[in-house]
């Protein structure tokens, strides 16, 4: 390998762990707050999860270009990665760190999509909302049902008070199979006493009672909902060079913040 191929190599892999590992780091094994994604930590974990990222990236790129030797092009690959890495992994760039953080906030206190750009650096990143939860799960022996309503084993909670998008059916169990045992006026709102755990029905709720299920297409929360677990995608764009993408589940904990775990 000649000094200019290598030359090349080093700077691509260095390139590619940069961006990687501008996305928010990994939180590994434990929960951490919103903030430990963005900031440098003294315990080095987000240190060491730049590092992972960019030996990763440096690894392909070295094995990638070096062609007929294969070996010497993923050591110097990983090195440069894991070089790169580490040291993003602490030194992100602070303004599109605190436009991530800021987005990520917003998706997970409101639960709705937020996209950033960075026009100094040319960065952009979404935080999309995969899923959200509102409380334990909800014990059907706990709960009144309406005669002919199936009662399931257990709810998701739902979050409070929901409002028909439209005139909508109530089925006696989660299923367009089932009988029709009541109606919803378009704009009538309702307790939703729960989610079924197999998703797209709401159990309605009038006078504490469960009284059907309706079709969750056709109704919405009737104000803000307060999550307490969410699940979000959190993808980043880096000068032009590829989009990368992590999962991360978030829960409030006792205070009220939110604590993050690499889904």
């Amino acid at each position: 390998m000649n000094a200019r191929k290598l030359s090349s190599v080093l700077a691509t892999a260095a390139l590619t762990a940069s961006a990687l590992a501008a996305t928010p780091a990994p939180a590994l094994a434990q929960s951490r707050p919103l903030n430990g994604l963005f900031s440098c930590e003294g315990s080095g974990k987000k240190q060491e999860g730049g590092a992972l990222i960019g030996a990763a990236a440096g690894a392909l790129l070295g094995r990638s270009l070096a062609k007929n030797e294969k070996t010497l092009g993923t050591l110097i690959g990983a090195a440069a990665g894991a070089a790169a890495g580490s040291y993003i992994g602490c030194r992100m760039q602070s303004t599109d760190a605190a436009l991530a953080e800021q987005a990520t906030k917003k998706a997970l206190e409101t639960g709705v999509a937020q996209s950033w750009y960075n026009k100094r650096t040319g960065n952009s990143g979404r935080v999309s909302v995969a899923s959200s939860s509102y409380g334990p799960p909800i014990d059907s022996r706990n709960m009144r049902f309406a005669p002919g309503v199936q009662a399931l084993p257990s709810y998701e909670a739902a979050g409070g008070a929901y409002v028909a998008g439209s005139t909508a059916n109530l089925r006696a169990g989660p299923s367009t199979r089932t009988a029709v045992v009541g109606r919803l006026a378009a704009g009538e709102t309702f307790d939703a006493l729960g989610l079924a755990p197999a998703g797209g029905w709401v159990l309605v709720g009038r006078g504490g009672e469960g009284v059907g299920y309706a079709a969750d297409s056709l109704v919405r929360p009737a104000g803000q909902t307060i999550a307490s677990c969410r699940v979000i995608d959190a993808s980043v764009s880096v000068g032009g060079r590829g989009t990368s993408s992590q999962r991360y589940s978030a829960c409030r904990d006792a205070r009220g913040e939110w604590q993050l775990t690499q889904a």
